[in-house]
């Protein structure tokens, strides 16, 4: 009798996951490779941010860096290695990697729809000093501009590379 109470029908997150099955025609191999590459493309970028902050502010503007800007450089680099943990948390072919892509995308897209339009106002009103140089603005926001492209082309053109699975592990449903 104890043990006649039925399965509970609500999903609690666990660290074991059911078994899945790839669908053959939609693997998530693009999808992937492109999540990787964008993390490292993230560490890579943030690491100089990080630890070469002074001289990396020299590239950008000819005047002496101010304590304020190398805070917050170096706070942005710290951002942007953040930014690369759902990207990695999303490369595996597991259920839960699969499901959260679509929402690591349009999260990342987001950001990158708030960040253009500011950069490309800054580089329009060059007058009142953002302390960026203008073609640093422009190639930044080319830059963030195409990778939100690329996110909405693949969620709105090609949501099959995001990868599908069929679930192995439920008899029955």
């Amino acid at each position: 009798m104890a043990n006649s109470r039925p399965a509970p029908k609500y999903v609690l997150p666990t660290t074991i996951s059911r078994p899945i099955s790839l669908d053959p025609s939609a693997p998530g191999t693009i999808m992937r490779s492109a999540l990787l590459i964008e993390a490292l493309s993230n560490i890579l970028g943030a690491i100089p941010m990080i630890f070469l902050t002074r001289p990396l502010l020299t590239l950008i503007s000819s005047s002496a860096p101010s304590p304020l800007a190398v805070s917050l450089t170096q706070w942005l680099g710290g951002l942007i290695c953040g930014l690369a943990a759902p990207l990695l948390l999303a490369y595996p072919n597991t259920r839960r990697a699969i499901e959260s892509r679509t929402t690591v995308y349009w999260t990342l897209g987001a950001g990158e729809g708030a960040l253009v339009p500011l950069m490309l106002w800054q580089y329009m009103s060059q007058g009142q000093g953002s302390g960026l140089p203008g073609g640093f603005l422009l190639g930044a926001a080319g830059v963030l501009g195409a990778t939100a492209a690329w996110r909405l082309w693949v969620m709105l053109v090609r949501p099959e590379w995001m990868g599908r699975y069929r679930d192995e592990g439920v008899k029955g449903e």
